[in-house]
């Protein structure tokens, strides 16, 4: 069964063109996303001696995961502090309620 064109999308990074298929993705999403690598292999390219196209796509996933692990992290650390700081609460809230 041939895809219909509807389910095509059609972004650019780092000037090559490439068409995104499958899957039910919202195409402003998709370009945000091609619009982000796009920004980021761009400023690797600008602000280094890099000029292997390769080179650049792999530093900037780098970057990317980087920023994608910093943030798991970030959100773990708060949701540990939200938490414990509700346990204190409750605790304080308790005492209070028994006096």
């Amino acid at each position: 069964m041939l895809k219909k064109d509807e389910d095509k999308i059609p972004v650019k990074i780092y000037n090559r063109e490439f068409v995104i298929e499958g899957g039910n993705w919202d195409p402003l999403y998709v370009s945000a996303l091609a619009k982000y690598v796009d920004d980021q292999m761009n400023r690797i390219a600008n602000t280094s001696n890099i000029v292997d196209t390769s080179r650049v796509a792999v530093l900037a996933a780098l970057n990317i995961a980087d920023e994608l692990f910093r943030l798991r992290e970030s959100k773990d650390t708060s949701g540990q502090e939200i938490s414990k700081r509700s346990d204190e609460l409750i605790k304080l809230l308790d005492q209070a309620l028994k006096k």
